[in-house]
């Protein structure tokens, strides 16, 4: 059933104003100039419209994009190796809070002091993580040399050297190297594995604190926007119900005139319905469905100057929040996608596994994780260049887009030249034959050089795939197909390894 308008119970009939009208001239002219005050007051409110309003709600707006770059640029202080490139970001996140221009003493400001000292004690957490991992791989180096030592610590010491900042179990090397350190005799190499297990325990504690520094980071980043986007919606009310006022004002004195001299003329009701009251309701209607998807037409050149102005301030604020929807819908598909190759991104891709596994754990359905790495990357990119090794990646992701058409099945590039697809509801054989796929299509891939070389590289992949979902954990699935990945680079790359159903160890 469709409600009639609210002005619709006010409308006299014209039969009553034809009889009850003394004079449509005088009535009209009396209207007008008793409706001049109001005119006023409504050309006041639309330019407090465009000149406190909208400068408000622009400044809120651009404060709301940044909110979302400061989230990455918290994200690359996490997640990067690159001691040049985390300075970077932190000073770029500095500037980019200073830049906010808050009020001192608002809590806005206290809340973006805080941001910045997270982001500080991230920076040296990471730095300080940084130089003792340094210490690890000259005490590794140093080890290496030592030729009395066992071919167990070699292995070890090798690896120590080739050790990264992110993703490094630090507890595990600890317990290896002191499993070591009990079969070796006193001597330097007994003494230097001590002292690794010391860098490991001062790791693991660092690693602990940057993951709490971090959650918090990005717990003030989410509430800073969180205020922006309430403030900014505030601010859209209050534009809505200041001219939906001034609306109602002119709407009920017009109605109020007509009723107490009781003559209005056809002539006086057209065009009062048509060039007064029919554009304030438009853009009231307008300012009201701005959040949602109906498209509301405002009307063209008015009758009056004033009705313009409020037109054209409307207009001005709906194009500009349409904008602010869409720019928002941009940045959160950003946040999802990875900017080289256009596949999901490594959040994107932690979340949807997250998902999948809990629903093969409510239903008890097959999962299958496929972990992929080109082989020889750095070495492709030190032949032929980045840019080269950049066209690398962006075919690869070409061809996982073309496995990964199921509804549920997602590819992402997990990180660097390391790519992964989750496959939910596929059984190990098929999963198995999927990967083969994979690998035979990239080693056909071609890639032709600057200067006309055509370029083949291969990818070797990691499988994991469970029926039984609840005895793994998303963490686990990861890390036995990397398991697995690592060991198809073991035996000679360009294959595919899969992993066997254990149940992960706590």
């Amino acid at each position: 059933m469709t409600h009639p308008p609210p002005h619709a119970h006010f409308r006299p009939r014209l039969a009553t104003t034809v009889r009850l009208g003394l004079s449509g001239l005088l009535l009209f002219s009396l209207a007008v100039w008793l409706s001049l005050p109001l005119l006023g007051g409504i050309v006041d409110k639309a330019n407090q419209v465009r000149d406190e309003y909208l400068p408000d709600l622009t400044r809120w707006r651009y404060n709301t994009q940044r909110t979302e770059q400061l989230y990455g640029f918290i994200q690359t202080l996490y997640w990067s190796n690159d001691a040049q490139v985390a300075r970077s970001s932190r000073l770029q996140a500095q500037v980019l809070l200073d830049s906010f221009a808050f009020e001192p003493g608002n809590a806005l400001a206290a809340q973006a002091t805080r941001i910045l000292l997270d982001i500080q004690t991230l920076a040296r957490l990471r730095d300080s993580q940084r130089a003792t991992l340094h210490e690890v791989q000259t005490l590794a180096g140093a080890l290496l040399r030592d030729d009395a030592i066992s071919d167990d610590s070699a292995r070890f010491a090798a690896s120590c050297t080739r050790l990264g900042l992110i993703g490094t179990d630090w507890q595990a090397l600890r317990q290896e190297a002191d499993q070591l350190q009990t079969r070796l005799p006193a001597g330097p190499a007994k003494n230097a594995l001590a002292e690794l297990q010391s860098r490991f325990t001062q790791l693991q504690a660092l690693e602990t604190q940057v993951g709490q520094t971090y959650q918090q980071a990005l717990g003030q980043q989410k509430q800073l926007a969180a205020t922006l986007n309430t403030d900014t919606a505030l601010k859209t009310q209050q534009i809505a119900m200041a001219v939906e006022k001034e609306a109602n004002q002119v709407r009920h004195y017009g109605l109020l005139t007509m009723l107490l001299f009781g003559a209005i003329t056809l002539a006086m009701l057209y065009a009062f319905q048509r060039f007064l009251l029919r554009p304030i309701l438009h853009c009231t209607q307008a300012l009201e469905q701005l959040n949602t998807r109906q498209t509301v037409h405002l009307p063209g050149r008015t009758l009056f100057h004033e009705l313009d102005t409020i037109c054209q301030s409307v207009s001005q604020y709906s194009d500009m929040t349409r904008q602010q929807q869409h720019v928002n819908q941009e940045l959160m598909q950003l946040s999802q996608q990875d900017g080289l190759t256009g596949l999901s991104n490594r959040r994107h891709f932690d979340n949807v596994l997250a998902v999948e596994h809990a629903r093969a754990c409510r239903h008890a359905q097959d999962l299958a994780l496929i972990l992929i790495d080109i082989d020889h990357f750095k070495a492709l990119n030190d032949r032929y260049g980045h840019l080269f090794g950049d066209d690398c990646l962006r075919q690869l992701a070409g061809v996982l887009r073309r496995f990964s058409r199921r509804p549920g099945d997602l590819a992402a590039r997990y990180g660097g030249e390391e790519f992964a697809l989750i496959l939910p509801g596929m059984n190990l054989e098929q999963s198995r034959q999927l990967a083969e796929r994979v690998r035979q299509a990239i080693a056909e891939l071609t890639t032709p050089t600057d200067s006309g070389e055509v370029v083949h590289f291969t990818a070797s992949a990691g499988l994991i795939h469970t029926s039984n979902a609840p005895r793994h954990t998303p963490e686990s699935l990861i890390h036995q197909a990397d398991l697995a990945l690592y060991r198809a680079k073991q035996l000679g790359r360009n294959r595919v390894e899969v992993a066997g159903e254990a149940v992960p160890q706590s």
